[in-house]
């Protein structure tokens, strides 16, 4: 399992990493995005990394962007609805009055300070992994869908905002080797395009597939 963590000082990233290794967790730090509140570039970094849950500071003040954690998670489900983000903070009733992140998904920062085989730790882990099991129940029930549109899109019977559906659940299920990788001129050609047009396009990707 992959998970991502977000925030503007990353002193409890290796006590973090090393706790949640020991259950077959691996945590990613997100350090590298100039701007974290142009959530297309959080969101690319997050389907890049094939991350699978986020762990997001409440106070990310030292960040250029001056936001709280609060406001990325709800911009980030906005683009991935059904992706789990939990709210870290030593100020627990803070962000949980704020009611913009469930309850359930708000977890005391000091977290990462306890034995990682108490059983409050262990219940951390547990509802991490618990959400990354319903991540990809989703991500299953998605794939149903893409496979739909994807009938429709090889009878050209696709309309355009279905197309558009398309071209952004290929975007997510791709990033977790859900479905085949497709050239750019497949997954975005018109509506007009014939069929042997996209085999012929998806033909050569492979082709080149194999010679790389």
């Amino acid at each position: 399992m992959k998970i991502g963590y977000l925030d503007d000082e990353y002193d409890i990233l290796k006590s973090a990493a090393r706790s949640l290794k020991k259950y077959d967790i691996e945590i990613v730090a997100l350090e590298d995005i100039a701007d974290v509140t142009d959530i297309s570039l959080l969101v690319d970094s997050i389907l890049f990394n094939s991350l699978e849950c986020l762990l997001v500071d409440y106070d990310l003040m030292n960040l250029e962007s001056k936001v709280y954690g609060t406001q990325i998670i709800k911009d980030v489900n906005e683009l991935l609805p059904d992706f789990t983000c939990f709210l870290l903070t030593n100020f627990t009733e803070q962000g949980i009055n704020e009611k913009i992140v469930q309850k359930v998904f708000v977890q005391d920062k000091s977290i990462f300070a306890e034995d990682d085989d108490s059983q409050e730790f262990v219940n951390f882990v547990n509802k991490i992994k618990n959400s990354i099991e319903c991540f990809k129940k989703r991500l299953e029930v998605t794939k149903i869908e893409y496979e739909n549109l994807f009938a429709k899109k090889r009878e050209k019977q696709m309309t355009a905002s279905e197309e558009e559906r398309f071209i952004y659940l290929y975007k997510i299920l791709s990033a977790y080797d859900l479905v085949d990788k497709m050239p750019e001129t497949l997954i975005r050609n018109s509506t007009q395009d014939t069929l042997e047009d996209m085999l012929e396009a998806l033909k050569a990707f492979k082709q080149q597939l194999r010679k790389d």
